[in-house]
């Protein structure tokens, strides 16, 4: 399968191009982090299932995900299609 996604480093943050929507997203440094974790969980470009993300933030990465920041986050992953339902 193509990559869709394409991320690159910028500073301690990180850029991802869609390449589905033409849309560019800048992440920032926690954001950058948790978007590297996720890549790793992936397979064949399927989004990680959700539980499996939230499981993965709380107990590997130590990140509470109901914060409104990194709800913010999560979002922005879901439409980028890194994290699923």
């Amino acid at each position: 399968m193509a990559h869709l996604l394409h991320y690159r480093r910028l500073g301690d943050g990180g850029v991802v191009f869609d390449q589905r929507d033409w849309q560019t997203h800048v992440l920032t440094p926690p954001a950058a982090v948790i978007f590297e974790a996720l890549g790793e969980l992936r397979i064949d470009e399927t989004p990680v299932p959700r539980s499996r993300a939230l499981h993965f933030l709380r107990n590997e990465l130590e990140v509470d995900p109901d914060t409104p920041e990194m709800q913010q986050v999560l979002r922005s992953l879901q439409e980028m299609g890194m994290l699923g339902g």
